[in-house]
This record gives structure tokens, sequence and C-alpha cells, in this order.
């Protein structure tokens, strides 16, 4: 009878190290699955402090409404499960002058793991009866231009208007970002009505939601490898 227990435990002893190597050999050739990536986004509410930007046909000054779009654009994107940096929170500017300023926005959008950047602005033209957003890409810039136009149209299909094309453009913020860069003028304060809209919060919230859609298209490729219209 001992014999017969010696034997038994021997046996249950070799299954069980059987049952650990089938289980570590199942470790080894099931991949454990890779962790999704975490778009890392800046943006970049144009003015601030002494430079209030634009000043619209009422009196509204561009750098409040640029970073009143840009605190729903982070909502947004957060909501998208992205990271949102922005360049500033407050009213006031980076450094004193603008040229500090502006390169302390730099390094800000130049940081690590940043993937890509949008800077808000609005726009001002001559002519009154100009109205409407556009965005911008650096010249020669195909990943810019593709984002460019994808923001672009997610924006005009949001607002119901005839799409616009994306325009080239050699400003510091998109000339400066390493990562792909967009600049979105959301409209234009030296139209009446663009004006009047611009200071809406459902606008404004209508405007962050296209451009965080446009980027999400963007990131997720939607239009890589296909041709422009």
């Amino acid at each position: 009878m001992g014999k017969r227990r010696l034997i038994g435990k021997i046996v249950i002893l070799m299954l069980g190290l059987a049952a650990v190597v089938m289980l570590a050999a199942s470790r080894r050739t099931i991949p454990a699955s890779a962790p999704e990536k975490r778009y890392r986004i800046v943006i970049d509410p144009g003015h601030g402090g002494g430079d209030c930007g634009a000043v619209g046909v009422s009196g509204v000054k561009e750098a409040g409404l640029n970073l009143a779009v840009s605190l729903y654009l982070k909502e947004e994107l957060e909501a998208l499960e992205m990271e949102a940096i922005l360049t500033r929170s407050g009213e006031g500017a980076l450094a004193e002058g603008k040229r500090a300023d502006m390169a302390a926005r730099a390094r800000i959008m130049n940081g690590d793991g940043v993937d890509l950047v949008v800077s808000i602005h609005m726009n001002k033209f001559a002519d009154p009866s100009v109205h409407g957003p556009m965005a911008f890409y650096m010249k020669g810039s195909a990943e810019g231009e593709r984002l460019a136009k994808t923001v672009i149209d997610s924006i005009t299909d949001e607002l119901g208007a005839a799409r616009r094309i994306a325009n080239p453009g050699d400003y510091y913020v998109i000339r400066e970002s390493r990562p792909v860069a967009v600049l979105v003028e959301c409209g234009f304060l030296s139209n009446s009505g663009d004006e009047a809209l611009l200071q809406q919060e459902q606008h404004q919230k209508k405007l962050a939601r296209a451009i965080a859609r446009g980027i999400s298209g963007y990131l997720e490729g939607d239009l890589a490898g296909k041709p422009l219209d």
C-alpha cells in the first residue's frame, strides 16, 4: 500500500508540473494587447494679456473669444480620451512682450509627446461682408494640409455651411510647431453676423465640437493616403 501511495503522489506531482508548464507556455504564446495610444494635443488660444487681437464691430475683443472656444475644445478632446494642453488658460499672456510670449507658446507646442497643435483665432477683414470660418496650414506641409482640410470640413458640416478650402499660410504658430499644426479662424469679427454668433455659448460649443471631430478624424487616419479634392 505504501508503494501505491508513493506512486500516486508522484503522478499528482507530475500532473501539477505539467499544468504549470502549460500555463507558462500559454502566457508566452498569447501576446498582451498593446495599450491604445492616448493622443496629446496642444490648444493655443491666440493672443492674451496686453495683446487683445482683433476688435469686433461692437468692440468685443478676440483674445477672450479665443479662450472661450479653446476651453470648450479642451472638454471635447478629453471626452474623446485625448490629453489636451492649453498654452494659456487665463486672460493673461505667457510672458512680457510679444516675442517672449510666442517663444513660450512654441516651447509648449514642441514639448515631449505632443502629437498635434491647434491654434484658435478670430478673423478680421476690411470688407465687412466677408464671413465664415477658415483653417490654415503651413505652406508646403502635406500633413498640415490634410489636417486643415479635415478640420474645416468638420466645421462647415457642423454649421451647415458650404465647404471651404484649407488655406496655406506662414504664421508663427504653424511655422514653429514641430508637430503637425492647424490655425483655425472661427469667423470674422468685422462681420456683424459672425461677431454676434461668436459671442454665443452655443455657437462656441458647436465650433469646439466640430474642431475636435476634425482632429479625431485626422488622427484616426480617415484621409491617410487618399487624394485631396
